[in-house]
């Protein structure tokens, strides 16, 4: 009775063994699992990453090879007028719209002699660094090129397609990222110190400006550069690059 009774507690310790063994075996497997489908899910997740860096660093050649045309594609900026929608208009109002605006470009404030000297001016202007003068404004630069607010106000919207708002902001952008792209101790500035470089009295406004016409806040901008080949990088164009 002993024996049989001994036997039947070994036959119980043996299954409850075999039962341990195999619940161990079956959470080593389901570790494994676990661990292979993390695994997976990482490097999809790099893979992803790398693919959209990829991305951002080939727009962002395309948007400086753009700036270096005179025309950034994705923003238009140097377009003021907004994109009528031709769904709506008939063909009468679109020629209508496209004379007015074909008499505004031919109607000039001055001679053909003074627009032609103001924008030789104008090219010296942009070729210095007089726009990051925080108190840049259409009346200062107005007094410094010798003429008056109104000649100098169409001649920036007439060849610059722009307000003199833009215009100076754009230059003021170009300039800090021609930096940038040049000159590494750049990217080591804090946000604040390049708008003041640039002629911005804020950092905010300066963030904003620069992510307007450039598609991306400065920080990211400056990491993708770091990332990318220097060698490969177009210089961004400078205002006076532009033909009217």
């Amino acid at each position: 009775m002993s024996n049989s009774f001994c036997r039947f507690v070994l036959l119980l310790v043996n299954a409850f063994s075999v039962s341990v063994h195999e619940h161990h075996e079956t959470i080593h497997v389901a570790q494994n699992v676990i661990i292979i489908v993390l695994c997976s899910a990482l490097i999809g997740l790099f893979l992803h990453f790398r693919s959209k860096q990829k991305k951002q660093l080939a727009r962002i050649r395309n948007i400086l090879r753009n700036q270096r045309q005179g025309f950034v594609q994705d923003k238009g900026f140097y377009s003021e007028d907004p994109k009528p929608d031709f769904a709506n208009i008939s063909i009468e109002e679109i020629q209508n719209n496209d004379d007015v605006k074909g008499r505004k470009k031919a109607e000039s404030p001055m001679t053909s002699e003074t627009e032609a000297k103001l924008l030789e001016l104008l090219d010296d202007f942009e070729k210095g660094t007089s726009f990051t003068n925080k108190n840049m404004s259409l009346s200062f630069l107005a007094g410094e090129l010798n003429t008056n607010t109104k000649y100098l106000s169409h001649l920036i919207n007439r060849h610059k397609n722009s307000d003199f708002k833009t215009y100076i902001n754009r230059l003021r952008i170009n300039y800090i990222v021609d930096k940038l792209i040049n000159d590494e101790k750049y990217r080591q500035y804090k946000i604040s110190i390049l708008a003041e470089e640039c002629g911005f009295s804020s950092h905010s406004k300066f963030a904003s400006v620069f992510k307007q016409i450039t598609d991306y806040s400065p920080s990211v901008y400056i990491k993708l550069l770091y990332s990318e080949n220097q060698s490969d990088m177009i210089p961004v164009f400078h205002e006076n690059d532009q033909q009217s």
